[in-house]
């Protein structure tokens, strides 16, 4: 089992395909899912890095990584960012989720200009990421879409978005929660 991470500028057409193939397989194309309707931030080649778990030379996990400001309360912070984080269906509940995250909590930890990271949770997948040491950010979060801010919290309230502290000792400003570009 390997687990390696790559920049996505350096990513090659083969990867890419490797990864939209096993996302088609946990996600198949038209499965309604809760946030589907929302307008989620295309990948950046210069801040966003992917994991990649592959078992008997086979991608069976994989999770994007990145880097975004939010502000929190009125004071603009930088935080790393957690999306798509994807295990094959056939190979679920073997730890391939809790390695890719695994290397991506100590990829993260290397952003020296990230004390926090930050990711859009599925209702699913709450008891995971807070086994890992996530916790639901407890204020109102909002983020952008094609026709303005919306109140994410809100809108699903069942699917929170979740914080981790990169450094020790860090505390998430408390207040309201704006993410100033579309949801990663």
């Amino acid at each position: 089992m390997t687990v390696d991470v790559r920049l996505y500028r350096e990513l090659e057409g083969a990867e890419l395909e490797e990864w939209a193939q096993l996302v088609s397989k946990a996600y198949p194309p038209g499965e309604r899912r809760l946030g589907s309707d929302l307008h989620w931030a295309d990948l950046d080649a210069q801040t966003d890095y992917l994991i990649l778990l592959r078992h008997d030379s086979e991608l069976r996990a994989c999770a994007w990584v990145t880097k975004k400001t939010i502000s929190v309360s009125g004071h603009e912070i930088r935080v790393a960012g957690i999306r798509g984080v994807v295990t094959d269906p056939g190979y679920r509940r073997r730890g391939y989720g809790r390695l890719v995250m695994a290397r991506a909590h100590e990829l993260m930890g290397t952003f020296s200009d990230c004390d926090f990271a930050v990711l859009f949770s599925s209702v699913m997948a709450v008891p995971f990421y807070e086994h890992l040491g996530w916790r639901a950010i407890p204020e109102p979060v909002s983020c952008d879409q094609p026709d303005g801010r919306i109140d994410y919290t809100a809108a699903l309230p069942t699917a929170p978005v979740m914080v981790l502290a990169l450094h020790e000792p860090a505390e998430l400003p408390s207040g309201p929660v704006y993410v100033a570009s579309l949801p990663w």
